[in-house]
């Protein structure tokens, strides 16, 4: 069972026109108010692919059981984490939108995912469920939020000011392993790096 640091907390959501996920617990308040507002870069991560993979070996996770952590990646967030990054997830759900899936079951699925870590690192976690070329309504719609529209980065960015926190994105590093991901980070201005690189290149610091 993941264990949540006191004063830590992480939100989830969906798409706006979908199923709102309201599990937020407020992030590290800046309690000092000549410290309003604290600038600090973003780790963003992807979740398929990036920080979790099937255990089948499937393209898709089957369920919430099917889901591992890819190998070293807890430690690789917790150093980010460390050294000041806001840890953000972001992902694309749109098995909602073609019908292979139900909103629960994608907010089983990344609850699973959080409950691997043996502390959860994400401060926000976001996922839209939308895709325009789906078949479900009122998931079959174009969704500005899905990437790689910046429209989850937004989001967060937003509720990043809202807990007292300035999001430096000129500072900040987007993680995944899809064209999309790759797409976000360049519309949004960050630097990104493929999972592959992310997990096997050189740091600046000892893991």
């Amino acid at each position: 069972m993941a264990r949540i640091p006191k004063g830590m907390g992480y939100s989830v959501c969906c798409s706006q026109y979908g199923m709102l996920t309201n599990n937020f617990i407020k992030m590290e308040k800046v309690k000092n108010l000549s410290e309003l507002h604290q600038v600090k870069p973003a780790l963003c991560l992807d979740f398929d692919g990036t920080i979790r993979r099937s255990k089948s070996g499937e393209t898709f996770i089957k369920n919430f059981q099917d889901i591992e952590l890819m190998p070293n990646i807890e430690k690789l967030i917790w150093r980010y984490r460390e050294m000041g990054y806001l840890i953000l997830g972001i992902s694309n759900q749109a098995g909602v939108a073609h019908g292979f899936k139900l909103p629960l079951e994608i907010e089983n699925e990344m609850e699973a995912t959080l409950k691997l870590f043996n502390q959860n690192p994400f401060h926000i976690v976001k996922f839209c469920y939308h895709d325009g070329k789906g078949t479900i309504e009122p998931y079959n719609h174009r969704s500005l939020l899905r990437k790689p529209d910046i429209g989850m980065l937004a989001l967060m960015e937003s509720e990043a000011w809202q807990n007292g926190y300035v999001v430096d994105w000129d500072k900040s590093l987007f993680v995944g392993d899809r064209p999309e991901d790759e797409e976000c980070a360049k519309r949004a201005g960050i630097e990104f790096k493929h999972i592959d690189n992310f997990l096997n290149g050189v740091h600046e610091f000892s893991i």
